[in-house]
């Protein structure tokens, strides 16, 4: 998979691993992913449910595999951050928005809230 990232993702340890945390969801990699959440995270799809713990790993992998993989920004501040970009396969682009809360400031604090937001385009 061709992943691109912000050129300024060094800057900050948490834009980092914000930026790891997306590649392997991106990825499918669900097992990388389970490792910076809580056990009691909640991850939300905005329009559809609000899914805790395990049961979140079971839903929120995108659908497909994709190609290619671009987050175009990630921003932190504290326990938030949040990244935006998009998935792209031969037919299709899903483009994401993630708003995630840490459990606390701390460089190594897990992931205790997540959102997050699709818009899928038809590409041919």
């Amino acid at each position: 998979m061709k992943i691109k990232l912000p050129a300024d993702c060094g800057n900050s340890p948490r834009i980092t691993i914000v930026g790891d945390f997306i590649t392997s969801w991106a990825q499918g990699d669900m097992a990388a992913v389970a490792q910076w959440l809580t056990e009691d995270a909640t991850w939300s799809l905005v329009g559809e449910r609000t899914y805790i713990g395990q049961d979140a790993l079971d839903h929120v992998r995108p659908s497909t595999s994709p190609e290619s993989v671009e987050v175009i920004t990630i921003i932190t501040h504290g326990r938030l951050a949040s990244c935006d970009g998009f998935l792209e396969t031969g037919s299709a682009r899903m483009y994401f928005s993630h708003v995630f809360r840490f459990a606390s400031t701390s460089k190594a604090a897990k992931i205790k809230d997540a959102r997050s937001y699709y818009i899928e385009q038809l590409t041919q």
